[in-house]
């Protein structure tokens, strides 16, 4: 019964990660950490000019790293209101509830699941895209 009640949360959580590019803020944090570091083992530039470079560097990771760190607290708002909304529709589920997000054998089922939700979500939109493409083409 628990797996039913949260499973929605897991399709939740996954579809507000994909719809606010979460991935995507990760990796410009990633690439412009690389960026400062080529920036700071380059022979080719002069002192003045990494200082310069790493300023707008550390500017634009602050930026995307506050993005990234408001993005998951607007996902853990949400889903907060969602478990608020699930025990006051369902009181008796708030114990069991709880006490999921501690079981590992929980955790690994509903991680199993949203896995296999994300895999059939890229499938079904691959053939959807690739229908569409070929309706046009005809």
């Amino acid at each position: 019964m628990i797996y039913v009640v949260l499973f929605p949360f897991c399709i939740f959580l996954f579809e507000l990660f994909v719809r606010l590019n979460v991935g995507r803020d990760a990796m410009a944090i990633i690439t412009r950490s690389q960026e400062s570091m080529r920036v700071l083992t380059s022979s080719e530039l002069g002192d003045d000019d990494k200082e310069v470079l790493m300023r707008r560097g550390s500017a634009d990771i602050f930026k995307a790293t506050l993005r990234f760190a408001l993005k998951f607290l607007a996902i853990g708002v949400l889903l907060y209101l969602l478990f608020l909304l699930t025990v006051t529709l369902f009181p008796d589920l708030k114990r069991a509830l709880l006490e999921s997000l501690f079981s590992p054998i929980v955790i690994a089922v509903l991680t199993l699941g949203t896995m296999c939700y994300a895999w059939a979500r890229k499938a079904i939109l691959s053939r959807l895209r690739s229908g569409v493409e070929a309706g046009r083409r005809s």
